[in-house]
């Protein structure tokens, strides 16, 4: 009834919508290449690294295979009144390896939105439902199935042009496939339900720089009773955001975490926690890019109910030929540490990830390019012994050219 009487109140309001995240949605709709009526749809072609990989399980006794990952996807986008917005994405994908037959699988990713749009109001209803085999993280090296159902509600108030308000409640269900991964069931150790509620300040700098604060609060409900992983969490974050047609790009975000644990006898985790991604266009044939995440991970690992994954990134991107042909080089390191080591060990343990990456890209579209990318990747683990390399060479698609 709340959300018919809103809907009622803004197809009856002659009032144009003032919030940047409407005329954000506004210009993806315009942008868009189809027209079917009211709708509007960008389709894209979903390439990911086909090519050779020598080691595709990530352990110390390699398995190297051919592997592709394609499929179709489609960004469809409906405005009634310009004051009804849905938004919907949905890209069905397959994984093919040329000799390892188990690991060829149909994903499935779909999310969508509804957006009611009021003067200095935004109310944005959605959610996801995902079904996918994938690494999840650099911990679990096999590929388990995942399915992931999403809902979320925000309310965003822009005050003025330069200061606005975000609430956002969300809930998502995890659900794990039953496999054992080093006799551990992935399903019963890792499925779960997070509920997080968070608000967030803007501060709009210019039109391609906000500050913003955030507070977020959490909680996880794992479904088996015997999971380590029951905990909450508390987190405030600060930093800016960038738009996407400036010199920087990308989002810079730094916070502090408080994790803590239900059980009285597992460690519990304060500190330090960042999710950034920037690129700044230094010069013009140059792209300066550089990454550093910092976070809290459920772990499979034995007596640890999580792990802190630590990494960074730096990197630049070269341009050639009226920037039609571009070069890429990347490095970067990752560094997982648990609280506690096993029974009998005398520190616990760290993994360490390195990662050389070299790419050629050329344009096949304003901001299409397809490009060939190669790599070495190696891990190193100080106390199981499962010190491992792989090597890779495989083309893909990117829409950032």
């Amino acid at each position: 009834m709340f959300l018919g009487s809103i809907i009622c109140l803004l197809l009856w309001s002659g009032l144009r919508a003032e919030t940047w995240k409407a005329r954000e949605l506004y210009l993806a709709w315009e942008r868009a290449a189809w027209k079917f009526g009211p709708i509007k749809i960008q389709p894209i072609i979903v390439i990911k690294d086909a090519g050779y990989d020598s080691n595709i399980y990530y352990q110390p006794e390699a398995v190297s295979d051919f592997w592709l990952t394609a499929g179709p996807g489609v960004d469809a986008y409906l405005i009634v009144k310009r004051r009804i917005i849905i938004h919907v994405f949905e890209s069905p994908q397959y994984v093919y390896f040329f000799k390892t037959e188990r690991e060829r699988t149909w994903n499935n990713y779909l999310n969508g939105d509804v957006s009611l749009s009021f003067n200095q109001l935004l109310l944005t209803v959605g959610g996801n439902l995902n079904n996918a085999r994938e690494r999840w993280n650099t911990e679990i090296d096999i590929r388990p199935r995942r399915k992931e159902e999403r809902g979320f509600v925000s309310l965003l108030y822009q005050m003025s042009y330069r200061i606005s308000l975000e609430l956002t409640a969300s809930s998502t269900d995890y659900q794990y496939e039953s496999i054992e991964y080093d006799s551990i069931n992935l399903g019963e150790r890792l499925s779960r339900v997070e509920n997080v509620w968070s608000s967030k300040f803007y501060y709009r700098l210019n039109s391609r720089i906000q500050f913003f604060l955030e507070g977020a609060w959490g909680e996880y409900d794992f479904k088996s009773p015997g999971s380590l992983g029951d905990s909450q969490s508390q987190t405030f974050y600060s930093g800016f955001e960038f738009s996407p047609t400036g010199r920087i790009r990308g989002r810079l975000r730094l916070g502090y975490k408080k994790f803590d644990t239900l059980a009285e006898d597992l460690p519990d985790f304060q500190g330090l926690v960042g999710d950034t991604s920037i690129s700044w266009r230094f010069i013009r044939p140059l792209t300066l890019k550089g990454s550093y995440r910092r976070d809290v991970n459920f772990s499979v690992w034995s007596r640890n109910p999580f792990y802190v994954s630590n990494s960074w990134s730096a990197g630049c991107s070269f341009y050639l030929f009226r920037r039609n042909l571009r070069l890429d080089y990347t490095y970067s390191q990752t560094q997982n540490n648990y609280p506690l080591g096993e029974v009998g060990d005398s520190e616990p343990r760290r993994d360490s990830y390195t990662l050389n990456s070299v790419g050629i890209y050329y344009r096949i579209g304003k901001t299409v390019g397809l490009g060939v990318t190669g790599g070495l990747w190696n891990r190193q683990i100080n106390v199981l012994g499962w010190d491992a390399e792989r090597k890779f060479i495989g083309v893909n698609l990117t829409y950032e050219f």
